[in-house]
């Protein structure tokens, strides 16, 4: 804050503006991150457990968020549209994929292949996951801005 208080050109304006930006965008991230894994330490702590399916939904929804901070690293770092077209792609995905598990964990939940407060805690991640995904993506556009 204190470089904005100097005379910058506007492009410095701009780039400080949008790193402002970006780490809110890492602080919500390490929020819904910290929600998480207290989600994982409460059912562990309840001997709860995801089935099977969610467990494998899960492992894929994680692996998309890794390659979508993969992009998002690329593109923030090297000022890459590419990787930042690529990103969209995958936040698609992601979007579609968390969609789908709520659409399964219900039912999964009618045919009793699932418990309500497991379900809570799945339902809540999936939440989190996604966005996460959208706070990596607001972390891309910004070079938009200043590109």
């Amino acid at each position: 804050m204190k470089l904005s208080e100097n005379k910058l050109s506007e492009r410095d304006q701009i780039y400080i503006s949008t790193v402002y930006h970006t780490i809110s965008d890492l602080e919500r991230i390490g929020d819904y991150s910290k929600n998480i894994m207290e989600y994982a330490e409460k059912m562990a702590s309840l001997d709860m457990r995801f089935s099977a399916v969610a467990i494998e939904e899960t492992m894929k929804l994680e692996g998309l968020i890794d390659q979508l901070y993969d992009k998002i690293e690329l593109a923030y770092s090297e000022t890459n549209e590419a990787a930042l077209e690529e990103a969209y792609d995958i936040e698609e995905q992601i979007d579609i994929l968390t969609d789908e598990m709520a659409e399964n964990h219900v039912k999964r939940l009618n045919e009793g292949e699932c418990k309500l407060d497991v379900g809570s805690e799945f339902l809540s991640m999936t939440s989190d996951s996604e966005r996460v995904a959208d706070h990596l993506i607001n972390m891309g556009k910004v070079i938009r801005l200043y590109s």
